[in-house]
């Protein structure tokens, strides 16, 4: 990840954390860390792979390490817990670039949907324009994310059994062989 990658995902965790009427300090950490990212004249990912200092200022450790895991995995575990408080529609759409809380929350409440199947029929057919601060340059492309996204959940590598789920269909068929 590249420091704007990193910015917008602090900056997303921010928006979450004060749209839940978060720690007002902690939110505030996230904001200048974000911002002090975008300062930086150099790679936080590369320094984090390398274990050198992050040489951001104002730091803590929580938020050093959880940047650092950001920086390095591509993903943090606070961010995960906020999407996953979220309605699917809305977690389908975070993962869009470009897309932040605020905008994924208004897409959502101006389509009428919660759940993410019904949401790229509604953006095809109600049409993402009608949403403010989407033309149709941004709607080509959300729509476009959107079915990539749907695809790869299609050839998902994982076989569903009541309320199992097993990984890899090896392990459903070794646990039938169990079975029987």
């Amino acid at each position: 990840m590249n420091n704007r990658e990193i910015a917008a995902v602090l900056f997303n965790i921010c928006t979450m954390l004060s749209d839940q009427h978060g720690n007002p300090y902690r939110v505030r950490a996230y904001r200048r860390a974000a911002r002090n990212i975008l300062r930086a004249r150099h790679s936080v990912a590369e320094r984090a792979r390398n274990g050198k200092p992050l040489g951001i200022p104002f730091l803590g450790t929580r938020l050093t390490k959880t940047i650092t895991k950001l920086a390095v995995d591509g993903t943090c575990d606070v961010y995960e817990e906020l999407l996953g408080e979220l309605p699917t529609a809305e977690q389908t759409l975070m993962h869009v670039p470009g897309i932040g809380p605020k905008l994924a929350k208004r897409i959502t409440a101006d389509l009428k949907t919660e759940e993410a199947a019904e949401l790229i029929e509604r953006a095809a057919t109600a049409g993402l324009q009608r949403v403010w601060g989407i033309g149709p340059k941004r709607a080509r492309t959300i729509i476009a994310s959107l079915a990539q996204s749907t695809a790869r959940e299609a050839e998902a590598p994982y076989v569903s059994d009541g309320n199992v789920i097993y990984v890899q269909e090896s392990f459903w068929n070794a646990e039938r062989k169990n079975a029987a």
